[in-house]
């Protein structure tokens, strides 16, 4: 098991340049390598790895081993597929403001970070729904951008980190058009039903359409005591 993106892939001591040769356990093992007893390597990338990741992975490995759990999934990475089967994007606080073409264009604003350089919507990674600690943070959620630390090609593929990412650059230009259409419509419905109904006014007069029945509300009558 390889813990950390710079066990699973190499991480900063494998990025371009690379003077010591630095690889991931994968890579010097072979990513077809197998234990005695069958077992793929197992990678939790993550820098650092996200703590709660590690610990479950390590207790799935346990029922393993005691004939309690199947082998565990991974992915073509060589990642627990529970854990990093999603993205970023996909579990962010964020996300409803990316669909609506609304972009944050300085930190500290709550709108979608892609434009300074979050990496969210294409990053295998489970944080914003998992949180870092207790279940708080996950970084969009609280307002840094992902910079794709879960990944393989990480950092090499995913810097500069604060310049929007080139790919997203044609995907958030495709939203420019559905983005704003979208959000004007629901300000309009949000203006049409952020207040009470018609029928909801002060007074005794029934605005609501109901027309009462004679003797619907008679009074009742006590009994005449003994």
């Amino acid at each position: 098991m390889a813990a950390g993106t710079c066990a699973t892939y190499g991480g900063i001591h494998a990025m371009a340049g690379n003077p010591t040769g630095a690889m991931g356990l994968a890579d010097y093992l072979g990513w077809d390598w197998r234990s005695k007893a069958g077992l793929p390597i197992v990678n939790v990338p993550g820098c650092p790895v996200q703590p709660d990741n590690f610990m479950e992975t390590v207790l799935y490995l346990l029922f393993q081993a005691s004939g309690m759990a199947p082998m565990i999934p991974l992915d073509e990475q060589l990642r627990p597929t529970w854990l990093f089967g999603k993205t970023i994007h996909e579990g962010c606080d964020r996300a409803a403001y990316y669909e609506q073409d609304d972009f944050a264009t300085e930190y500290g604003s709550p709108k979608c970070l892609v434009k300074i350089g979050c990496w969210g919507p294409v990053v295998n990674c489970n944080v914003t729904k998992r949180g870092w600690m207790r279940g708080i943070g996950g970084c969009p959620n609280v307002g840094g951008i992902c910079i794709g630390c879960t990944m393989p090609g990480f950092p090499d593929m995913f810097m500069p980190f604060m310049d929007e990412p080139s790919g997203a650059r044609f995907s958030t230009a495709a939203l420019t058009l559905y983005g704003k259409m979208i959000r004007t419509l629901r300000s309009i419905t949000n203006t049409t039903v952020n207040h009470e109904p018609e029928w909801r006014r002060r007074g005794h007069q029934l605005i609501t359409g109901y027309q009462p029945q004679p003797g619907a509300y008679e009074t009742i009558k006590r009994p005449k005591a003994a």
